[in-house]
């Protein structure tokens, strides 16, 4: 095999990253074809003169994306990716600028909490401030109805550096919770007989924007094992689907780079569109964070959803999309009177933070946080419950689950007797089962809380 790459080892890019670039470059556009073996780790490192943990970062996140598989004793081979049209560099667009829950738990793992301690209150307070004082009037109005176009303009950055994700401020629309930007999108496909497929289990916030419509929806069954199951997506009259690839909710899987380029295929097959929620993404604790469906959606199928609810401060009620351009058009034909639904002086001060750097500066440090919350929460599992639970998901997030054989009937009963409080996933799924894995969300306590809650549970079910 010919290597043809230039590593920068003094770019602020990791080295293992660059490498990983160039092999997954290289197999997209066909360059090195299936069955192809990569060279060996040893190899690659003497000829790149770079270190074999290196080599087996990079290999590694190939494999965790489904570029490759890997068998004992005989290394990395290449796998058959389903054909779809891959241009290495996106065309990049230039558009013109425009103008301008209570309870009384004791411990409570609560899905969606953050950790407050590390948040940097102080320097936020500065910035709400600052922009207080230098635009003493703009932040008082309604706001631009498509979101603040600083807030856009720094969006289209921090997407691109941390998404791989190449848009324009002008396809950026800006509002309040996912749930709004689903009603947005569902609004403007009201000349379309829509037929949705979603993830089960699924987000039910979505999914119950989906029902109160009456729109019929095709169930994506999420298994724990194999991830999303496409078939009966690809066979069904859907046009719009509704997912979370990068780290499904609840189960937490990725969904491999072969299922997305089938999803982004039968989305231009269908005329439809990709409803992708990219809702947690920072927080990834294994390898990289992988790289999302719209960084390679060459036909301008993907809705791409995020949010900061999870990633900075739920409170802010900032969470935004990118619209293809179609939908865009239509979307400026069918702007409504309202106002926008999220306060314009913090889109300007979370502009500010982005800008000034804060905003990745604290993601950083809280992936290190998170981290060290999740490897802990699992080590508290194993320490004091055993082979007796089972852990479900990937090393992501601010949340995972756990199921416990002959125990479900009574967990949450248990658990609310002793003043722990956890969560069943029964409301993400819509075909009734006999037992439900269970949620615990690690992000709002401390190291304290959560070994004594897995104590007590333990205590409580299993003495």
């Amino acid at each position: 095999m010919n290597i043809a790459i230039h590593l920068h080892k003094d770019k602020k890019e990791p080295v293992y990253i660059q490498l990983y670039h160039y092999f997954k470059q290289e197999i997209l556009t066909g360059k090195i074809e299936a069955g192809t073996k990569l060279p060996s780790i040893r190899y690659l490192a003497s000829f790149l003169h770079i270190s074999k943990n290196t080599v087996i970062d990079a290999y590694q996140q190939l494999w965790m994306e489904g570029y490759v598989e890997s068998k004992e004793k005989s290394g990395y081979t290449v796998v058959a990716l389903p054909s779809y049209e891959y241009t290495a560099q996106q065309q990049k667009k230039v558009v013109a600028k425009s103008p301008e829950t209570g309870t009384n738990a004791c411990i409570d793992f609560h899905y969606g909490d953050i950790d407050g301690v590390n948040f940097p209150l102080n320097g936020w307070k500065k910035t709400i401030k600052a922009v207080m004082e230098d635009n003493q009037t703009h932040w008082m109005k309604y706001g631009n109805k498509q979101g603040e176009l600083a807030l856009r303009e720094e969006l289209v950055g921090y997407l691109y550096r941390s998404r791989g994700i190449q848009t324009t401020a002008d396809n950026l629309v800006i509002t309040a919770g996912t749930e709004h930007l689903i009603h947005l999108v569902l609004s403007l496909m009201e000349d379309k007989s829509l037929f949705i497929g979603m993830e089960e289990p699924g987000y039910d916030g979505v999914r119950n924007v989906f029902m109160e419509r009456g729109i019929p929806i095709q169930s994506i069954p999420v298994l724990e094992e194999d991830g999303h199951d496409l078939s009966a997506l690809l066979n069904s009259a859907c046009n719009l689907t509704y997912v979370t690839p990068s780290h499904q909710f609840p189960i937490g899987k990725i969904m491999p780079i072969g299922k997305r380029i089938e999803l982004l295929k039968w989305a231009e097959r269908r005329d439809g569109y990709i409803l992708e929620d990219d809702y947690d993404s920072e927080f990834r604790f294994q390898g990289a964070p992988i790289p999302s469906m719209k960084a390679i959606d060459q036909q301008d199928r993907v809705i791409y959803l995020g949010t900061f609810s999870k990633a900075f401060l739920p409170s802010l009620r900032i969470s935004y999309m990118i619209l293809p351009d179609v939908l865009l058009e239509k979307w400026k034909e069918k702007r409504r009177p309202d106002s926008q639904a999220s306060s314009p002086l913090l889109q300007q001060a979370l502009a500010s933070f982005i800008h000034n750097g804060d905003f990745e500066r604290h993601i950083k440090r809280m992936r290190k946080v998170y981290e060290r919350k999740y490897v802990f929460l699992v080590q508290c599992i194993k320490e004091y419950m055993g082979e007796q639970v089972q852990v479900i998901g990937e090393k992501a997030g601010l949340h995972l689950l756990i199921r416990i054989p002959n125990k479900e009937d009574r967990f949450l009963e248990e658990a609310e007797r002793i003043g722990i409080k956890i969560y069943t996933t029964e409301s993400y799924y819509t075909e009734k089962k006999d037992r439900y894995p269970f949620l615990l969300g690690f992000g709002g306590l401390d190291e304290k809380e959560i070994k004594e809650g897995i104590q007590r549970l333990a205590r409580a079910l299993f003495t």
